[in-house]
């Protein structure tokens, strides 16, 4: 349900920190003045680039060019799962400094959250470091964040057209990542050993990539790595027992890593989840 309100300009001035702030006007348009700190995307774009969405319960604050569009765009995001839209009931122009700002637009996505608690815990890469690599890496999230902090990034996917909208969302944020289209279940995958600083995989699991991936580890590179785990079938998908970690066995899983974090979640009403931060000995 969508707990949103219409916000007359006096209400937002006042709770603006409450919300993030998204502009749904057309990119010129955004580009040619709005209010400082608010995001940007289309309203007939929504639905393709969801992923440059927050977070599904973060609160959310529409804004437009006129009260009617805005309320629209905060139904249609109500209806796709966001639980608190709300949305400007006024035109933008009449927010003090709507139409003040011209910096680029803020970045109202997160990447998984795993990966940027552990992120901060290893070295910022060094010139000739840098390389990342991002396994099903889908619409690019976590590779477009890898590539904000400086490391050069290989996003592979069975997807072309999640790896398309990841190059977009890459090039939205004056940062660049290469995009290899790659069935990693079905074709003869061989990733290239011994090149890669940092490698990560969120929300997929296909036990034959293990060696693979702790193979294609440069020495003294790391491994963040966070998929569902058995449980999970109980309350969504995945539901298949092999996309399912078993208890225990994600932290086995690289025996020539050193693990330097580990843990599994089962917080009320899911996810059911196992972490691994490792390092490949020097």
């Amino acid at each position: 349900m969508n707990r949103g309100l219409p916000l007359p300009p006096a209400a937002v001035r006042e709770r603006r920190s409450e919300f993030a702030v998204l502009d749904v006007r057309e990119e010129a348009s955004f580009r040619a003045g709005h209010l400082a700190g608010s995001g940007n995307v289309p309203r007939a774009e929504l639905r393709t680039r969801t992923s440059e969405l927050p977070p599904r319960d973060q609160p959310l604050l529409v804004v437009a060019a006129d009260a009617g569009a805005a309320k629209s765009a905060a139904a249609e995001l109500g209806a796709v799962g966001f639980a608190s839209v709300s949305w400007l009931d006024a035109p933008l122009a009449a927010l003090d400094g709507g139409l003040e700002d011209r910096g680029p637009a803020a970045r109202l996505w997160r990447p998984a959250p795993f990966l940027e608690e552990m992120l901060a815990r290893i070295p910022r890469p060094r010139d000739g470091a840098r390389a990342a690599l991002d396994v099903a890496a889908g619409a690019g999230r976590e590779a477009v964040y890898l590539a904000l902090h400086g490391y050069e990034v290989e996003a592979r996917d069975r997807d072309p057209e999640a790896l398309a909208r990841a190059a977009l969302l890459a090039a939205r944020h004056g940062v660049s990542i290469s995009t290899v289209v790659t069935d990693l279940e079905r074709e003869p995958v061989t990733l290239p050993p011994g090149r890669f600083r940092l490698i990560v995989c969120f929300r997929y699991l296909h036990r034959p990539l293990f060696a693979q991936i702790e193979r294609a580890l440069a020495p003294g590179g790391h491994l963040i790595y966070e998929t569902y785990r058995t449980g999970q079938e109980k309350l969504g998908r995945p539901r298949r027992e092999r996309f399912l970690l078993r208890p225990g066995e994600l932290e086995s899983a690289f025996p020539g890593l050193v693990v330097e974090h580990y843990a599994e979640l089962e917080p009320a009403g899911g996810p059911i989840t196992a972490r691994l931060r490792a390092r490949k000995p020097d």
